[in-house]
C-alpha cells in the first residue's frame, strides 16, 4: 500500500474514533452508570417498579456494550493494517473524541438530580406505572 492510501486509512481512522467510536464507549459507560442511578431515583420515588427496571435494563446494557467492543475492534484491526501511523491517527482520535463527549456523560449525571429535584412532585405515578407494566 502506498503512502498516500495509508494516509487515506489514518484519516478515516481518526474520523471514526472521533465521531463513532469515542461515542459509543461513553454511551456504554453510562448504560452502567448514570442510567443504573437515574433508575434507582425513579423505583424510589415511586414511579417505575424495580421489576419493570429489572425487565428493560440489562438488555440496552449488554447491547450497548457488544456495539461498543465490536467498534473498538474494527478501529484497532484497521490501525494494525496502517501501522505505525494508524495507531498515533485511531489513537488520536479515541482520545480527542472521549474529551469531547465526556460532557454528555456528565450531563447525563446532571439528569439525576434534576429529576429527583423538579419532577417528582409533578408526575402522576400511578398513571405512569400502568403505561410501563402494560408496554414494557
Amino acid at each position: 500500500m502506498g503512502d498516500f492510501g495509508i494516509l487515506i486509512i489514518g484519516v478515516v481512522d481518526t474520523f471514526f474514533a472521533f465521531f463513532v467510536v469515542a461515542p459509543m464507549m461513553l454511551q456504554a459507560a453510562s448504560l452502567f452508570g448514570v442510567q443504573k442511578q437515574f433508575a434507582k431515583a425513579m423505583v424510589q420515588e415511586g414511579v417505575v417498579t424495580q421489576e419493570a427496571v429489572d425487565r428493560i435494563h440489562p438488555k440496552k446494557q449488554i447491547a450497548g456494550v457488544v456495539i461498543s467492543l465490536l467498534l473498538l475492534a474494527v478501529l484497532a484491526y484497521t490501525c494494525t493494517k496502517s501501522e505505525p501511523w494508524g495507531y498515533i491517527c485511531g489513537g488520536v482520535g479515541l482520545v480527542a473524541g472521549m474529551l469531547k463527549y465526556r460532557a454528555l456523560v456528565q450531563y447525563n449525571s446532571e439528569t439525576v438530580k434534576r429529576f429527583k429535584n423538579t419532577y417528582k412532585d409533578e408526575m402522576d405515578v400511578k398513571k405512569f406505572n400502568k403505561f410501563v407494566e402494560t408496554h414494557f
